[in-house]
């Protein structure tokens, strides 16, 4: 009896093996595995390159950042040498207008001369 049970048993899973359905469920099983496979895969790749765009925007920022730096010194030394140049045509100007005011002060000293010396 035991023997025929068995058989039975044997023969109800052979049929539901080929059964479309079983095959449908199979085949569904099996898609889903692909797809975990593929999400599991797209993740990596979405993580790859997250991580690659936050290393080239830090690469970026420090990039700008030395960049930003040379550009403030170059700058600041036209500046300086701008104020310099200024600071120069300054010290060159009141020097001529301290030639100018002696002499004006010569000339008026030797006109008073003058016109004390007829008086």
């Amino acid at each position: 009896m035991e023997e025929k049970i068995e058989e039975v048993k044997m023969h109800k899973e052979s049929v539901e093996k080929s059964s479309p359905l079983y095959i449908i469920r199979e085949k569904e099983f099996e898609i889903n595995a692909r797809i975990l496979e593929a999400k599991k895969k797209a993740e990596k790749i979405i993580q790859k390159a997250q991580d690659e765009a936050a290393k080239i925007e830090r690469k970026a920022k420090e990039e700008a950042a030395q960049l930003a730096e040379k550009v403030y010194k170059e700058e600041m030394e036209k500046i300086r040498k701008e104020a310099e140049r200024i600071e120069e045509e300054g010290k060159e100007k009141a020097n001529r207008l301290e030639k100018e005011v002696r002499g004006v002060e010569k000339a008026a000293d030797l006109l008073l001369d003058a016109v004390i010396s007829r008086g």
